[in-house]
């Protein structure tokens, strides 16, 4: 029987298999982490641009315009709001019916852009107050239709809804001038981790092998003050294009080209990097929160396997002795510690153990070296990693 874990409207649906795999690592508690995946994380986090303004004064400033905002316990770059909520939603006859994607974004305060758009009911003019609605007829959140949505409906692109009410309460931080003039990166305290797990050596190389939208890159690159040499790969001309832009506002000077980073090796050559940060696309299990998922044991099978092409050209991209960081926002096995298992037994990579400590340790014996963000037990963003050197 396939497992579904509803609320309301909400459903998260795995089957059978994938449930099984899920009992390996939560044992009799995996409902609970089922359920929680349909939850926010308990703090927004964002990141300060450690090369344009001190955490400090970012603080002080923020506090002084009345944010209630507060730094990590452990980093000190990673500032963070508490998530409020569930706020009460209404619903209004014009409706904004947005794709899953944009509707997760939704119920943390975000605005709907035309490209998120599936279709609009009852909707006749600017400045109509709005239902903000996901595919399985979740309302995420209330909003106003901006003057020209049908213009940037046409179009393809522009501002639809401005979001005035989400589920979920975090402070708006695209409009403000700290966002604009790069100051901050919005980034989950659990993807911040991976920068300082690199923690490269001045003048190294760096691959980010599937960077954009570049949170990593432009974080270990903020955290190295600039002192070595990022480039930033991905195989999407449109998310090439993104992440330059953000790296320009940011002012950081990264390399970045369009490439399938399978074949990474072959493009730049084998033995060309020091570090490599790989974060291969994955079946997004520990992304929280969801209006909805469903997946299946095969997906996951498919997932892990194309994966492996990553891992294996991360091997021939590095130098000998240079370190990968290998990373995941989904919470199985098959993505996680089996394919750390496939590098070290198959490929000859060694393994570290993840530093500094923070998380939970991963499941089984190469698990142990390895860290592991639960949802239900962190608060966070679900995710996995570890670090290889090539021996």
């Amino acid at each position: 029987m396939d497992h579904t874990s509803t609320t309301k409207s909400i459903v998260i649906e795995y089957d059978s298999k994938l449930i099984k795999e899920l009992k390996t690592v939560y044992g009799k508690s995996v409902n609970v982490a089922l359920n929680y995946l349909t939850k926010p994380p308990e703090r927004y986090y964002f990141r300060v641009n450690v090369l344009r303004i001190s955490p400090g004064d970012l603080l002080d400033e923020m506090r002084s315009l009345g944010y209630e905002v507060y730094v990590d316990e452990m980093f000190s770059e990673a500032l963070w709001f508490p998530v409020r909520g569930p706020q009460k939603l209404s619903e209004e006859k014009c409706q904004v019916i947005v794709d899953k994607r944009t509707a997760e974004s939704v119920m943390l305060g975000a605005n709907v852009y035309a490209p998120g758009v599936i279709r609009l009911v009852d909707c006749t003019r600017p400045g109509d107050y709005v239902s903000i609605v996901s595919p399985n007829d979740i309302i995420v959140g209330n909003g106003v239709l901006v003057k020209g949505f049908e213009e940037n409906l046409r179009a393809g692109r522009g501002l639809v809804v401005k979001n005035v009410r989400p589920l979920y309460h975090v402070p708006s931080l695209r409009s403000t001038k700290w966002y604009i003039e790069g100051y901050i990166y919005e980034q989950s305290i659990s993807s911040m981790m991976v920068a300082h797990v690199l923690s490269p050596r001045p003048n190294t190389v760096i691959v980010d092998m599937c960077a954009a939208p570049g949170g990593k890159a432009s974080h270990v690159y903020e955290l190295a003050v600039g002192r070595v040499r990022v480039i930033a790969l991905d195989h999407s001309r449109s998310k090439i294009a993104k992440m330059r832009s953000e790296f320009r506002r940011l002012g950081h000077r990264i390399e970045s080209f369009r490439m399938d980073s399978r074949y990474a090796d072959q493009e730049l050559g084998e033995g060309f990097a020091d570090y490599v940060i790989l974060d291969p696309p994955c079946s997004s299990l520990g992304v929280i929160p969801k209006v909805y998922d469903k997946k299946t044991y095969s997906d996951i099978i498919n997932f892990a396997r194309y994966q492996r092409q990553f891992i294996r050209s991360a091997y021939r991209l590095l130098k000998p002795g240079g370190v990968l960081v290998y990373s995941t926002c989904t919470i199985t096995l098959l993505e996680n510690e089996e394919n750390i298992a496939y590098a070290v037994e198959e490929l000859g990579f060694g393994l570290e153990d993840v530093e500094p400590k923070r998380w939970s340790r991963g499941i089984g014996p190469y698990g142990y070296y390895a860290q592991r963000v639960h949802p239900h037990i962190h608060g966070a963003t679900g995710y996995f990693i570890a670090k290889l050197v090539k021996k």
